[in-house]
This record gives structure tokens, sequence and C-alpha cells, in this order.
């Protein structure tokens, strides 16, 4: 808003909260009115002798024309009723209810289609301004907006290359040939553009879950409707970072399943399930991913590089893995600290 038009913005007819006033409200501006129709009249009377005969609407002019500028149309009308009457009756000869001449009935027709007119441009002035400062007030919303999605964009693009830099500098150490080194960054890539995917509706109305994240990140490992993964958890919102966190961790969990576990047999199922829960008074996640069917899972005889990326995500996320590989299937646990993967309240 300009300083050209701040200063009437105060006026009850400019009011954002015009649409919300109560009956006490707009009694009180009628009331208004119908003292400044009254002061009009007094200046009127005070003005009397100095003015020759012909004018008895000199000061009701302005007061009707103020009284809808300021206060709005109704009580604007309000006002030129009561000025037109009071002029009639005290200012027009010859004085009194009653008295009517041809003269006085054109002086009065004047001013009734004087006011009107007046009233009407007050109305357009009214209607104008309401409907620019309601675009006003779209364009400020739109480039706030704007303005998050381009914090949130910049901060995503931080959070993937950082995690890209942390892969490929795993797969260096880890990798025998270039073949081996294309292989590992074209699955991981692969699983960071799955979780892309989920991260379209983070900071909006929708919001990226835990459940979509496990649903994601393992559909390349279950033909649809086999039953073989299960996925079971309430619901648990996501910032973008969790969301490539947790793609990574459940694409090698899936890939080690896949390869070696549960996954590779066609009788085996993997359940993954979590829970919420409360240790040293702070809240987690705990992520249980479950092997059965498969067969005896083995202790690595080295850390390979799934395991090392593993750790180093969860490490910074501040979370714990645990794993038990009992004969019947390998389990692993995840702890994660609620405040480090779900949004705060003030980022909705």
């Amino acid at each position: 808003m300009t300083l050209k038009t701040a200063w009437f913005s105060r006026f009850p007819n400019f009011d954002r909260r015009a649409e919300r006033r109560t009956a006490v409200i707009i009694a009180g501006h009628y009331a208004a009115a119908a003292g400044i129709s009254l002061l009009a009249a007094f200046l009127r009377h005070l003005a009397d002798p100095y003015l020759p005969p012909g004018f008895p609407f000199l000061t009701f002019f302005p007061a009707v024309i103020l009284t809808g500028f300021m206060l709005g149309i109704g009580p604007g009308t309000f006002a030129a009723i009561l000025c037109g009457l009071i002029a009639w009756v005290v200012f027009i000869p010859p004085p009194g209810i009653f008295g009517m001449t041809p003269a006085a009935l054109l002086a009065l027709a004047f001013y009734a289609a004087i006011v009107t007119i007046d009233l009407w441009l007050i109305h357009l002035l009214t209607k104008a301004f309401r409907a620019e400062r309601k675009e006003r007030t779209e364009k400020e919303r739109l480039a706030d907006q704007q303005d998050v999605l381009a914090r949130e964009l910049d901060h995503r693009l931080k959070n993937i290359f950082a995690t890209m830099g942390a892969v490929i500098s795993l797969s260096q150490r880890h990798a025998e040939t270039p073949r081996d080194l294309a292989a590992m960054l074209r699955d991981r890539m692969d699983a960071m553009g799955r979780s892309n995917l989920l991260l379209r509706g983070v900071g909006g109305l929708e919001q990226a879950t835990l459940a979509a994240v496990v649903e994601q990140s393992l559909a390349p490992f279950s033909q649809t409707g086999s039953g073989r993964i299960e996925i079971a958890g309430p619901d648990v919102p996501l910032v973008s970072q969790a969301v490539l966190s947790l793609s990574l961790i459940l694409h090698e969990l899936g890939t080690n399943a896949a390869k070696y576990g549960a996954l590779s047999s066609p009788s085996g199922l993997v359940r993954v399930q979590w829970s919420m829960v409360t240790t040293d008074d702070k809240d987690h996640v705990s992520i249980d991913w479950i092997e059965r069917g498969g067969p005896p899972p083995k202790p690595a005889t080295k850390q390979g590089f799934g395991s090392t990326l593993q750790q180093r995500v969860i490490s910074g996320m501040g979370g714990q893995q645990h794993t038990r590989l009992p004969p019947e299937g390998a389990e692993v646990r995840l702890m994660l600290p609620l405040a480090a993967i779900t949004p705060r309240e003030d980022e909705g």
C-alpha cells in the first residue's frame, strides 16, 4: 500500500474487516452519519445571515460526500435523506414540513440527483479500491509462496548434492573396477530418483510419509500384489532429507534381501513395521526390518559398501541400527529421533 492511499484505508468504508461488522458497529456508523448531518445543519445555520437566498444545501453536499466516503454507502444514503429533510423543513422557504412550492420541489429533485451521483461515484471508487487491494494481497501471497518454494528448492538441492557426494566417495572406496563403480552409482542414483518423486508434495498440502517412502523404495523388489513385502505402521510425516536418507537405507536392505536374504527365495517374505517409542525422555521412531522364509543369514566377513553407507546415513540422522541374524531370517531395527526426521510444528 502506498502513502497516497494509506491514509483513507483507515476509514470504516475501506477497512478490511468491513464484511465482519457487528450490529453495534453498524448502528454506530449510522449515528455518526446523523451527527455529521446535524453538524452540517448547524454550520448552515451559522452561515445563513451571510448567504444570499438560494443556497439551502451548501453545507449538506460535503456532509453527504464525506459520510459516504468514510462510512459507506448505507450511512451516506441515510445522511443524504436526513440532510434533505432538514434543508426542506428549515432552509427552503416557506419553512415548515407542509411548505412545498414547485421551486422547492425542483430544488429537492436536483439535490437528490446530485447526491445520488455522488454516492454512486463513491461506490465505484470503493469497489475499485477493494478489487485492487484484493489483487495486491494475492500478489503478495504468491510472492511469499514463491520465496518459500525457492528456499525449499535450495535446501533440497543442497541435501541431494551432499548425499550424492557421500555416495560417490563411498563407491570409490569399495569399487574394484570402473564397471563396479558405475553399477553402484546407478543403483543409488535410481533410489534417490524414486525418493525425489515423493518430495514434490513436501512443503505443500501433501506431505511425504514413512509409509510412502517404504513403498516407493521397495517397489523394485516385489511384484505388484505378490504379498511378499508387508508394511505396517502409523502415519509419520518426513522432512526432505529424511526421505532421501531412508530411501537409501531401505534400498540397501532390499538389495541385500534380494541377493542373499528372504527375497532371493520364492517363498521368502519381508515385513517392515514401525512404531513410536520413547527412550531417555526422547521420542523415536522404531523401524523393524524382518525377513522370513529365505536362506539362513550369514555374518558378513567384511564391511561392504552398503553397510558403510547405512551406518553413515543413520549416524547423520542421530539414529542407531541393531542387527540380529537368527536362523529364520535377518532382523534389523532402526532407532531414529523423531525430531530429526519429522517437520517442526511451525513448518506444518
